[in-house]
């Protein structure tokens, strides 16, 4: 017997469907009963539902069945068939199609009131027998094939696999940590976030490259390099560079009191990237693999003119951009000193991105 907790689904027929590496496998098709949308879960991996003017272009959609049918992942086998509907008895996920069932339920409650004359109908493709980690992937081949999905929900979904992404994560919510708060793991950027979770991971590579392979860019790579330093230093001194990396922004320049992100040219990614990879290519900022920034250089790289509207220019700029940016910054650093001028390791060579940069 089918209990309420069951979801509903009307119109269903079993059907055989055959998917690469994997096999034939049975699924179910048919459409849910409105009753039954609110006992779609969602997990971790999914993106953060779309703003309310979307989901009003959803209903829209929704209201001429223009739509396609969702995926919802069944932990389990267990189901019951009754008069005509299929009653799912094991926890359901949704896979695909979080939009467009939160405008389903959104239409439903706009039907109730009286606001719009019909219901939604979502039709579904349901997977029996699934895990987290299937449906983890599922969604990331689903996803790699719209250019909508943000590096930053794929590199968040690979902590999953990867102990250093997990991290990373971790560390975000640690309020000891600067950047804590400050860093966006979601499909788009809040006013009080500074940076991406792409960007901050790609600094983290660029930060350990002379350890690792850490010059990726794509958000898969750079999970897996990220991955192979992480094992190369251990948890904790991966965990403690990276807080002070951000130690020293802070010291140096500020960075719990920026209101607006726009005018603090140092969290331009550029910048980022030019500093850690200043601090990677020379010696004197390690001991073994841990980070060490001393006070005088602290100093010294606090007087670096930010305020130049050229060096501003070029922290806002790509390509080219850092390589002068980087030289600058060496210059600047040496200036001055006859002695303890920055020692360069021999092989390294600059992190040149030749594409446009990356929306923060």
């Amino acid at each position: 017997m089918a209990n309420r907790n069951s979801v509903k689904i009307v119109n269903g027929a079993l059907d055989e469907l055959t998917i690469e590496g994997i096999g034939t496998q049975i699924v179910l098709r048919g459409v849910v009963d409105n009753d039954s949308l609110e006992l779609l879960q969602v997990d971790s991996y999914q993106r953060e539902i779309l703003p309310e003017s979307k989901i009003r272009d959803l209903i829209e959609a929704m209201k001429t069945g223009r739509l396609p049918d969702i995926e919802l992942g069944m932990r389990g086998g267990q189901f019951a068939e009754r008069d005509g509907a299929f009653y799912l008895q094991d926890p359901m996920f949704i896979i695909d199609g979080l939009q467009r069932t939160s405008a389903a339920k959104h239409m439903l409650h706009l039907k109730y009131q009286g606001v719009v004359g019909v219901a939604p109908r979502l039709g579904v493709l349901v997977f029996f027998n699934s895990t987290e980690n299937w449906e983890r992937e599922r969604f990331r081949i689903l996803n790699s094939l719209r250019t909508r999905l943000s590096p930053n929900v794929l590199i968040r979904n690979s902590g999953k696999e990867f102990p250093a992404i997990e991290t990373l994560h971790n560390l975000c919510d640690d309020k000891t940590f600067v950047m804590a708060g400050r860093i966006c793991w979601r499909q788009n950027m809040t006013r009080e976030e500074l940076i991406s979770a792409h960007t901050f991971c790609k600094t983290v590579g660029l930060l350990h490259s002379h350890i690792g392979p850490g010059r990726n860019t794509d958000a898969a790579q750079v999970a897996r390099g990220l991955q192979k330093i992480y094992e190369t230093c251990g948890r904790n001194t991966f965990r403690d560079n990276v807080k002070i990396f951000f130690d020293v922004i802070e010291q140096a320049f500020g960075i719990r009191l920026i209101t607006f992100k726009a005018g603090a040219s140092y969290m331009h990614w550029n910048f980022l990237r030019v500093l850690a990879d200043v601090f990677s290519h020379h010696t004197d900022f390690w001991r073994e693999n841990r980070l060490f920034v001393d006070q005088d250089l602290i100093r010294k790289i606090k007087t670096f003119p930010l305020s130049d509207p050229n060096i501003r220019s070029l922290c806002s700029s790509s390509g080219q951009a850092n390589k002068l940016l980087y030289q600058l910054l060496v210059d600047h650093i040496n200036s001055g000193r006859r002695t303890r001028r920055l020692h360069s390791r021999t092989g390294h060579s600059l992190a040149i991105d030749t594409h446009s940069g990356e929306s923060e």
